[in-house]
């Protein structure tokens, strides 16, 4: 009995809430009144130049989502800030990118994205970022750092992405800040500086100028875009009688991370315009470079030979004498060595045009028989120099991996070294199909000196001539990831060993050559390091690039 009155008691209760909950849904709803903006919201949106109901759609959204953002009515410490901001900020970011864009971003799913998340060229870089942002100018930049530093979102920058490390120049799951569409050139009115955005291509650049009977220090490789090689110092044909890239800006117009648009040079800014100049992207992105044009490099001569693999070590001798007499008796000669398995490439390349067959300057190599050319001799452009290696370079998509060491110069420790990359190039193409070059990159006396009489730069390079070798290894399978990186470690640190025994080990590692186990800002003089921490907390006091950039060769990896 006890138990049915309870049962009775239940079936009531059940009946009096069922009728309740209908009268609450039969009853109109009441929208909550929205609360008060807070301050630093309305900051915000207000910096943001949106259209005006576009302002009051992203204040409330923000405003609702305040207590997931940790923000009160108060301003938040942004000094510390979160490395992995959450999914509602992240979210929140892509919908006001989205906005504020429109069509210059994209989110997955649609077909622009599916081109843009896969534009690097190395398969080990396509990722899958939230939401990607193609600016077409500073302003736009700055806009879009303002949106990643009010919401603490993880972020990337790509120039054209060449490097093969993963989360360089694309990111899983931030924001993707893309620059193809920063692409104006002009040259100035006396035609001396050429001003140069960062989305274009080196070979775009070299085809631009040419028409123009100019050229500038740049990329050797025709798909290598502008932004990041000049940032990490830049090697070019030419670096024995101009130096580095980076030797030969006037000017840089720079977003720093927290959002300014500055112009640094020798009158502006001069401690960042050092900083830029080899700093890699630690101090902000680079919307356009002013670089001096060279027309005495307008006409060029060039010539790129074939040589047998069995021929390889007589060309390593004749890249030490090159480097101690030629390099230093005629500053107009450089020359690329790079050698496969199978046979050696040895690209000739003089300051000038030339009447003889051969430049004088080129005489250790004379009797060292070819089995071809892969450019005959001619005499032409910077432009036709390098679209015509454009073969050498596929565009197939592969997984790719560079490795980077410096030493001094000697033959002995070359072909030493050659001969154990050689028997690590033949296994490991046996075992994974992987192809890895060997390069001889001469960085002549002449070439730091001409730095150091520019102003400098971050990398301080000792005054002697020295070689910085880089391995490119290029493969398909994904699986073989490991086994093929430490092939390539045990090449570089092979290098380190024989050239410390032999007294010409060299510390410098060249950032745009160099592996993501590797730390080329790390091997920059210690004075230089700490000079570089004090520019990046004048114009970076929140160290956003350090915190919020997903990753690269950043001054906080620096021990």
């Amino acid at each position: 009995m006890r138990l049915h009155v309870l049962s009775l008691l239940g079936i009531g209760c059940a009946l009096i809430n069922i009728a309740h909950s209908a009268a609450v849904a039969l009853a109109p709803r009441q929208t909550p009144a929205p609360g008060p903006i807070i301050p630093e919201i309305t900051e915000f949106v207000d910096s943001l130049s949106l259209e005006p109901g576009q302002e009051n759609e992203v204040a409330q959204k923000l405003n609702d989502s305040a207590a997931a953002l940790n923000l009160t009515d108060t301003p938040p410490q942004k000094a510390k800030l979160r490395k992995r901001s959450n999914v509602i900020a992240t979210n929140l970011a892509c919908w006001i990118i989205q906005i504020k864009f429109a069509e210059n971003s994209c989110q997955e799913g649609s077909s622009s994205y599916s081109t843009l998340s896969t534009m690097n060229w190395s398969k080990t870089c396509w990722l899958k970022p939230r939401c990607i942002v193609s600016p077409t100018s500073a302003q736009q930049v700055s806009i879009a750092m303002k949106i990643i530093d009010f919401l603490n979102v993880n972020y990337s920058v790509r120039s054209g992405g060449h490097t093969p490390n993963p989360g360089y120049s694309n990111t899983d799951g931030g924001v993707l800040i893309e620059l193809s569409k920063l692409r104006t050139i002009s040259l100035s009115t006396d035609g001396t500086v050429a001003s140069i955005g960062p989305g274009l291509k080196w070979v775009e650049v070299y085809d631009y100028l040419a028409q123009r009977n100019t050229t500038v220090l740049g990329g050797r490789i025709p798909q290598v875009g502008v932004g990041g090689l000049i940032l990490g110092g830049g090697l070019s044909f030419f670096a024995n009688r101009y130096g580095l890239a980076c030797d030969n800006v006037k000017s840089f117009e720079v977003v720093t991370p927290d959002s300014k648009i500055l112009n640094a040079n020798a009158a502006q800014n001069s401690d960042l315009f050092w900083a830029l100049k080899g700093g890699s992207g630690n101090f902000g992105i680079v919307t356009r470079f002013d670089m001096y044009t060279r027309n005495d490099l307008a006409k060029i001569w060039y010539e790129v030979r074939v040589y047998a693999a069995d021929q390889t070590p007589a060309l390593l001798d004749a890249v030490e004498d090159f480097q101690k007499n030629s390099e230093v008796q005629d500053t107009k000669a450089g020359f690329v060595f790079s050698a496969t398995t199978g046979v050696t490439l040895v690209g000739y390349i003089y300051a000038g045009t030339v009447s003889t067959p051969f430049p004088s300057a080129f005489s250790p190599f004379f009797s060292i028989p070819c089995i071809g050319n892969f450019a005959a001799p001619t005499n032409g452009t910077h432009y036709q120099l390098v679209a015509s290696l454009a073969a050498a370079f596929s565009p197939v998509p592969a997984r790719h991996d560079y490795r980077a060491v410096s030493t001094g110069v000697d033959a002995t420790m070359y072909k030493t070294v050659y001969s154990f990359w050689k028997s690590k190039a033949l296994e490991i193409k046996a075992s994974t199909g992987a192809d890895m070059s060997f390069s001889i990159q001469s960085f002549s006396k002449s070439a730091v000196d001409f730095g150091t009489s520019t102003g400098g730069n971050t990398l301080g390079l000792v005054s002697q001539t020295q070689q910085w070798f880089t391995m490119l290894i290029d493969w398909d399978n994904a699986a073989d990831d490991t086994a093929v990186r430490a092939a390539g470690k045990a090449v570089t640190d092979k290098w380190s060993e024989v050239s410390n025994a032999m007294g010409f080990g060299n510390p410098y590692i060249y950032t745009n050559d160099a592996s993501r186990d590797q730390n080329p800002i790390a091997s920059y003089p210690p004075a230089n390091i700490a000079q570089m921490r004090t520019i990046s907390h004048k114009y970076d006091p929140k160290q956003i690039a350090q915190i919020l950039q997903s990753d690269g060769y950043l001054l906080s990896k620096v021990p």
